[in-house]
């Protein structure tokens, strides 16, 4: 609630319920979306990593726990936005607070598609390129005539010839 609809002598309903620790179901669903658009934005930040240095295995884990708690948040918010509507349809509201809610369903309409962009791109990537492993953890029966590193070579040959010897192994 804003300064201008306390000026307009709007009802303090809302702002009682939330004292009373009772949330809008509106609050909820904005509040819903605002934690998903986050994690997909994390998401989408681990998924540009993917196929670069920094792709290891620890980061495919995050990627995969990151996926998971935003498929949680989606269930958990989808089922706030049903309980809005529902209430929306049943009982009488304003018509700004249906827009409000319509937006809100819009909203959560366009994070969920930019998810799905998101993991298209992970599933490409991730078959695509094999999490980096530095070479102090790579067994010891990989030997440095195996993997042709030898020190007459420049980082940026190592480096190219690592990412297609991680290529051929996916």
């Amino acid at each position: 609630m804003s300064f201008q609809d306390l000026e307009a002598g709007r009802p303090l309903s809302v702002r009682r319920e939330a004292i009373n620790g009772k949330q809008d179901s509106s609050q909820a669903v904005a509040a819903g979306v605002f934690q998903i658009n986050t994690a997909v934005s994390t998401f989408q930040r681990l998924v540009n990593t993917l196929g670069t240095p920094k792709d290891t295995p620890e980061l495919r884990e995050r990627l995969h726990k990151t996926r998971q708690h935003i498929g949680q948040l989606v269930k958990d918010t989808s089922a706030k936005l049903k309980a809005a509507s529902e209430t929306d349809q049943h009982t009488e509201v304003s018509a700004n607070k249906k827009i409000a809610d319509a937006k809100l369903a819009k909203d959560f309409q366009a994070v969920l598609k930019e998810f799905q962009k998101a993991q298209r791109l992970a599933a490409e990537r991730e078959t695509a390129y094999t999490p980096f492993v530095p070479q102090a953890m790579l067994p010891s029966s990989y030997l440095a005539s195996e993997l042709d590193l030898s020190p007459d070579k420049t980082q940026e040959q190592q480096a190219v010839l690592m990412e297609s010897r991680r290529k051929s192994f996916s």
